[in-house]
């Protein structure tokens, strides 16, 4: 079976097509980058030094535009990585680098779509055989639309899928941690040099 039998697959917009100037009739909305994703699958939990990216819209048009939600998986079209939304990043603008798979029906756990895109070997073979030979190693949707699924019952589907939520969790604190024992040796080593300098 393929992808595009259990699921929705677009892409996010393109932002030169939408960008508006602050004024009036514009609302701002803030996008998800790279660095949101990086935080969902615990990479550079607090190395990015990068600001919420923000874009206004047209008001009139706000809904026009694919937000981000619970239950939607995300793939990074030069990366090749995927990642389920999270709840604190739900509400955000996708744009064009990133494509969109929204579930049809509940056949298809997002934990596992995760998992299945950015481990399973079968996965990772298509995706590279996809983008050989090509300059810029980007995914098509078409190309997405035509994966091939290993589909197990949807009960194994979420224990897979929590597992490795389980290890991009604990990936998300030990980042966290080796972070605020940085902070510290920084702050220790400052306080040391104060006390020498007296």
């Amino acid at each position: 079976m393929l992808l595009q039998d259990y699921a929705e697959v677009s892409q996010g917009s393109i932002l030169s097509r939408i960008k508006e100037h602050p004024s009036d009739d514009s609302i701002k909305m803030s996008l998800y980058t790279m660095k949101e994703m990086n935080e969902s699958l615990g990479e550079e939990y607090y190395r990015s030094k990068e600001k919420p990216q923000e874009v206004y819209v047209l008001k009139e048009r706000y809904h026009e535009f694919p937000m981000t939600k619970e239950g939607m998986v995300l793939i990074n079209l030069q990366s090749h990585q995927a990642v389920a939304v999270r709840k604190e990043y739900v509400d955000k603008l996708v744009p064009s680098n990133f494509a969109i798979i929204e579930p049809i029906d509940n056949r298809l756990d997002v934990t596992y779509l995760q998992w299945f895109i950015n481990e399973h070997p079968s996965c990772r073979k298509q995706l590279r055989i996809a983008t050989q030979g090509t300059v810029v190693s980007a995914l098509s949707i078409k190309m997405l639309r035509e994966l091939k699924m290993e589909l197990p019952a949807y009960n194994k589907q979420q224990m897979i899928g929590n597992m490795n939520r389980i290890i991009d969790r604990k990936r998300r604190l030990i980042n966290e941690r080796l972070h605020l024992e940085e902070l510290l040796v920084k702050q220790l080593s400052i306080n040391y040099l104060k006390e020498e300098i007296k």
